[in-house]
Order: C-alpha cells, then sequence, then structure tokens
C-alpha cells in the first residue's frame, strides 16, 4: 500500500506528540474542562494539562475507529461550497464585500443544484441582513429550510453571533433544533467541526461549542488550523506534530466526557507567507501537511479525511483554476485514499467566496475525476471487424458505438473545447457562460419539501427574509 510516510518516521512523529502532551501540555480555558482531567489523573497546572499516555491510550481505546482498507475507486468529491467565507468576490464589478442574506441563500441553491455536493454547510459565515433573534440557530435553521444534504458545519456558535453572548446556550439550541427536525435521538444527525486555538490551545468559546456538541450527541470532526512559522513551528513536521498533539489531547477531553462519542479529525494547516504573514493554502506544502496528519490518524485507525479546492488568489483566474487541480489531485498522488473533499469557490485561503470560481472549481473536479477514473483496458473483440468498416467508410462516426464513446470521454459542458472558432464569436467568453451557468442553476431550484411539523419548528428562528 502507497503511503507519503514510512513507518519509522510515524512511530517517532507519534513519540513525539507523547513528549508534548506530558511534557509540554496543551491549555483549556474552561474550569469545567480542566475538572474533567483533573478527576482521572492528570497534572492540571493554571490552565495548562499535561496528558500522561496511559490516560491517551485509554480514550484511543474509547474511540469509534475507522477501517482502513484497500482503495478500490478514488474520487475527488464536493463538501460544500466556500466553507464559512465572511467575504464574497464580485464576478461582476471585482469588489469584495461582506456576504450578506442574498448570497447565503443563493449558495444554498448552488449547492443543491449539484450532485457533486455531499454535505450543506453555512458557506457564507455570519452574513449581513441576519435579523433572527440568534443568528447562530439561524444559520443551522436555513440549512434545514434550503437543503437535503447532510448537516456539516464548520460554522460555531461565537460571543456575536449567540443570543446575548450565551455561546453554550446558542451552540446547544442549534444543534437540538437538527436533531428535533429529523426527529431522531439515538444517533447523530450532523457532525459540527471545532477548531482549536494555536498554539496547543483550547480557549471557553471553543469548548462551549465542543461541550454542547457532546451534550447534543452529534459527531465531532476536530479540524486544527494552524499557521506554519506564526501559531505552529516553522517546520511542516514541526507543525504536524503540533496538530496532532493538540488534536489527541481534545480527543481525550471528549472521551472522559463521553466514552464513544464519533469524533474524526481533519487537518486545514498550512505555512506562512513570510513576506504577508498571510497562510498559503494553494500550495504543495499545505498538502504535505494534511497527508501526513492524515497518515498519523491511519496508524492508529482514526477516522480522518483529506480536503482539498483550496485558493489563495482573488481573481478568478490561472493561479486559482492551478491552485484548485493542484490541491485537489496531490493528495491522491502522495497517498492511498479513497476520497478528497473539497470546497468550491474558496479563495484567499478561506476569506473569500466567488460564485464564478465554484462553478469552475465543480468542472475542475469532473476532470479530476476522470483522471483518476483510468481506462477500461478490456479490448473488444470485435475491434478488427470495426477497424475493417472504419477503412472502408473512411471513418468512425458511422460504424463505432457511442456508448463507448461515452464511457470513456468526459464532454465538458464549460470549459472551451471549440478552438479557434471561438474567436469568430461562435461562443460566449467563458465568464458571460459562467454566469448563465449560475443563473440556470438558480432558476432550476426547488425549495426542499417539508412537514408542517418541520416549518413550524424552524419558522421562529429563520431570518425574516426566509419565513
Amino acid at each position: 500500500m502507497r503511503r507519503f510516510v514510512d513507518e519509522v518516521t510515524l512511530q517517532n512523529t507519534y513519540m513525539q506528540v507523547l513528549e508534548i502532551l506530558e511534557k509540554v501540555g496543551v491549555r483549556f480555558e474552561s474550569e469545567a474542562a480542566r475538572e474533567l482531567f483533573k478527576e482521572r489523573g492528570a497534572i492540571v497546572e493554571g490552565d495548562k494539562v499535561f496528558i500522561k499516555r496511559p490516560l491517551l491510550e485509554e480514550a484511543l481505546a474509547a474511540t469509534p475507529k475507522q477501517e482502513y482498507g484497500e482503495v478500490t475507486a478514488r474520487r475527488a468529491v464536493a463538501a460544500a461550497p466556500f466553507s464559512n467565507a465572511p467575504f464574497l468576490l464580485d464576478d461582476e464589478t471585482g469588489a469584495i464585500r461582506r456576504c450578506n442574506m442574498e448570497d447565503a441563500i443563493k449558495l444554498y441553491k448552488i449547492g443543491e443544484t449539484s450532485s457533486l455536493y455531499e454535505c450543506a454547510n453555512p458557506g457564507c459565515a455570519d452574513p449581513v441582513g441576519n435579523d433572527a433573534p440568534d443568528q447562530f440557530v439561524a444559520q443551522m435553521a436555513m440549512v434545514l429550510k434550503y437543503s437535503d444534504k447532510y448537516p456539516s458545519f464548520g460554522l460555531r456558535a461565537t460571543g456575536s453571533n449567540s443570543r446575548q453572548g450565551d455561546v453554550y446556550g446558542s451552540a446547544r439550541k442549534a444543534l437540538r433544533l437538527a436533531r428535533e427536525f429529523y426527529d431522531t435521538w439515538d444517533e447523530p444527525v450532523m457532525v459540527q467541526g471545532i477548531c482549536p486555538n494555536p498554539p496547543l490551545a483550547y480557549d471557553q468559546e471553543c469548548l462551549d461549542n465542543l461541550f454542547a456538541t457532546i451534550d447534543e450527541k452529534q459527531a465531532v470532526s476536530l479540524f486544527p488550523c494552524s499557521l506554519g512559522f506564526m501559531t505552529a513551528p516553522e517546520s511542516i513536521m514541526g507543525t504536524v506534530i503540533h496538530d496532532f498533539a493538540m488534536s489527541l489531547a481534545g480527543l481525550t477531553l471528549i472521551q472522559l466526557k463521553a466514552p464513544g462519542h464519533p469524533t474524526s479529525l481533519c487537518n486545514f494547516s498550512t505555512i506562512s507567507d513570510i513576506k504577508t504573514l498571510q497562510p498559503s493554502f494553494g500550495s504543495s506544502e499545505c498538502i504535505y501537511i494534511q497527508v501526513i496528519f492524515y497518515e498519523l490518524c491511519k496508524s492508529l485507525s482514526l477516522p480522518c479525511v483529506l480536503c482539498g479546492s483550496y485558493g489563495d488568489g482573488t481573481s478568478v483566474d490561472y493561479q486559482a483554476g492551478m491552485e484548485a487541480m493542484l490541491t485537489t489531485l496531490l493528495p491522491f498522488n502522495l497517498t492511498e485514499v479513497d476520497d478528497v473533499w473539497c470546497y468550491p469557490g474558496l479563495m484567499s485561503g478561506f476569506a473569500l467566496g466567488s460564485f464564478a470560481k465554484a462553478i469552475l472549481d465543480e468542472e475542475t473536479l469532473r476532470h479530476a475525476n476522470r483522471a483518476l477514473q483510468g481506462v477500461d483496458m478490456t479490448i473488444d473483440p470485435d475491434l478488427t471487424k470495426l477497424l475493417a468498416a472504419g477503412l472502408e467508410a473512411g471513418s468512425f462516426l458511422g460504424v463505432g458505438s457511442m456508448d463507448t464513446y461515452q464511457r470513456d470521454s468526459y464532454r465538458t459542458e464549460v470549459f472551451n473545447k471549440d478552438g479557434i472558432a471561438k474567436a469568430s464569436g461562435a461562443r460566449k467568453d467563458l465568464a458571460h457562460h459562467i454566469q448563465e451557468i449560475i443563473a440556470a442553476r438558480i432558476a432550476s431550484y426547488e425549495l426542499p419539501k417539508r412537514s408542517a411539523a418541520q416549518q413550524k419548528l424552524l419558522e421562529p428562528h429563520l431570518p425574516s427574509m426566509c419565513r
């Protein structure tokens, strides 16, 4: 089985993680969290917790595992568009502005009208114009109203988007709303993402969201988002070790509070561009960090996914396309993995979204999947007859099989394949074509059907323009 990290390096890396947990410690800015650790014998000094190996291994044993079998099919999957970008690139004017309610609703329609997307998430974080009593709960209500896809929340409750600043209360109310909506109480109906606070810390707001998720029995995804040479060490391996130690500390807390609670890991860390001190997500280094982190998780049978379709630019241009394709395909080249989960439309390191780039990234995923699919090597037993018929006719257009052609060929409806005919005005330029696709997608959207009980449940929590 192909992998990026050899066994000795994996073992040495894990031993370094254990040393950090035991000797450096992780900061937990919550008395309730520290008390849980104290009760199980962990050393606590101020707000720092030191986790010994036996306690960690007990937590690892309690965590539901993932079976990593032989990879038989590989695919690039669209998780959700934008992934909580607070800003939007206006594709017509090039201006950058805060996302608003119209953008948020439009984004749900884009996600719902493509079979590529498998999750629903508030792609526009905390949109301007959200006048609901509790802005965080409202964003959960919008997901449940506008999408039939599985809720996977990367957004978390904060002091500014929660009613009266009650982070735990808003987070728990939103999670309870999802349980009531699906009327499912014995298993998770969604995943809540929890991002720790590097270096090596979980602040009170983060832990309020984490405890609310555990108390409502919903699945947790821990995803460190560290920046090398800023909030993590300057080396790739140093960043990975920092992130894995921080993740295992959080996993230990979860399993102490609720043994067996479904917990997965992911990584959104990267290096920093030292010239600008900005994150560099559209880079090979970002993928290297993810892949090493993934293989550490795999060595412990911990659930983990790889992500892609990143971008750092602020224009829908060559750079945006290159970075999206690089970060989508490179994970498959480095290690054995079934799926890479992508976020079409991402720009400027998760800060910015573009509807035009989302459409182009979707097409990038289709081309990536065609590349991953490979070729059917079966030789047609009638090939000799076919060649003879083609020789006689001077072409295979009338004698070949359209079914075979469609099996072996991907025909794009987005990118230009018209050759020099485009120069004569046979086709609109790509920017105009993308806007036509967006308009058609929006027009084709149908609001998911909801029962009277579900509508009644959501209505009080929605912003006024969504009621």
